[in-house]
């Protein structure tokens, strides 16, 4: 129930027809209560429940579980909360009581499950709340699409033909403000000798950059998602410095199409077991500027290591959203949960076995595990 539009839809209308799916073969049901903007999930059932989730507990089925993918939650049934990130706090941006995050902490208390898209976001459960019990939550890292995947020469010229693409290129996707970190990539470039400079642009793929940093600087607009992987295949490198996220999409997307990488301290810290030493870090200017030193001497991870690295985060299909649904779904099934919370004090595991409906991941999605 409750999902918007955006990057949290896109999530689940990737992971609940796996879900729905795998529950409905098995003689189970599953119904998307629509909140608010109205989502096909099929072959999840849609119901519209109108801005309010007072309806749940009467939606067909003995034992149910409710799981909110956008902060609202129940206490009449089993209520398991999904929870993203904690960029308001993490970031300083407003998470009181008026703001728009405040349901989202505020049923940190109240459910009885939790569902987490990343290591990460888990890892903050326990930082900032003090709950720190990993039992009571399915952690399940995001995936990347199946569409990101080496481009061919002919297709890497045909883009650089397209968008002017005259110099080995830094490329850098999406919002540049804040937490993103980006001063630390232009104070790296101003240290570069003046060789590099003129050897390299930078192509970003998003708002034009204002200032002067003594490189050539594209920003490009309206870059289609099938344009992506072919421009994360052509790059030198793709740069990500971020201090924070939920789960940091862009780079797995570049490594599954075998870009280098120049990642920040969010990807060292706090989700360095996605790439390991298959990544260069840079925290500070300085580390940056060492970084580019390194990509210009060549020296960066194999390119068959790095794309095999990334396939077990979304491009091997037995990794895919599939994945993530067979997690989120065997917790749902079995939990365990915490029964002292008002979310949580009707949850029981849904089949008296524990190795009873449990999954594994095909090449088309999910199969009861034999």
């Amino acid at each position: 129930g409750g999902m918007g539009l955006g990057g949290v839809s896109k999530m689940w209308a990737e992971i609940v027809p796996h879900m729905a799916r795998a529950t409905i073969k098995h003689g189970g049901g599953f119904t998307h209560c629509a909140y608010s903007y109205p989502i096909d999930l099929s072959p999840a059932k849609n119901a519209n429940c109108r801005y309010a989730l007072t309806g749940v507990s009467s939606l067909p089925g003995e034992k149910k579980v409710f799981f909110s993918s956008y902060y609202q939650g129940v206490s009449d049934v089993c209520f398991v909360h999904a929870v993203y990130d904690h960029i308001p706090e993490r970031t300083g941006m407003s998470a009181g009581p008026h703001s728009e995050y405040w349901p989202r902490i505020s049923n940190l208390r109240h459910a009885g499950g939790f569902l987490s898209i990343s290591k990460s976001t888990t890892d903050d459960l326990c930082e900032l709340y003090g709950m720190c019990d990993a039992s009571i939550v399915s952690t399940s890292d995001n995936r990347a699409a199946p569409i990101f995947k080496p481009a061919s020469e002919e297709m890497i010229a045909a883009i650089r033909a397209k968008f002017q693409l005259h110099k080995p290129f830094l490329l850098c996707v999406g919002k540049r403000y804040g937490y993103k970190n980006y001063e630390i990539m232009w104070e790296g470039l101003s240290l570069m000798p003046r060789s590099f400079r003129e050897k390299y642009m930078v192509l970003l793929v998003g708002e034009y950059e204002e200032d002067r940093h003594g490189i050539e600087v594209k920003a490009i607009h309206g870059v289609s998602e099938a344009d992506l992987p072919t421009l994360y295949s052509a790059s030198a490198a793709f740069v990500y410095p971020s201090k924070y996220e939920g789960f940091g999409m862009p780079p797995v997307e570049a490594a599954a199409c075998g870009a280098s990488l120049i990642l920040g301290p969010f990807h060292r810290d706090r989700m360095h077991h996605i790439f390991g030493d298959l990544a260069m870090y840079a925290t500070t200017a300085e580390e940056m500027m060492a970084a580019f030193v390194k990509l210009g001497e060549g020296q960066v991870a194999p390119k068959a290591q790095v794309i095999a690295r990334a396939a077990l985060w979304g491009p091997d299909p037995k990794h895919g959203w599939n994945e993530v649904a067979r997690d989120y779904l065997e917790y749902m099934i079995h939990g365990p949960f915490r029964r002292h919370t008002s979310g949580g004090r009707m949850c029981q595991p849904l089949v008296v076995d524990p190795d009873d409906c449990r999954f594994v991941t095909t090449d088309t999605g999910l199969e009861l595990a034999s």
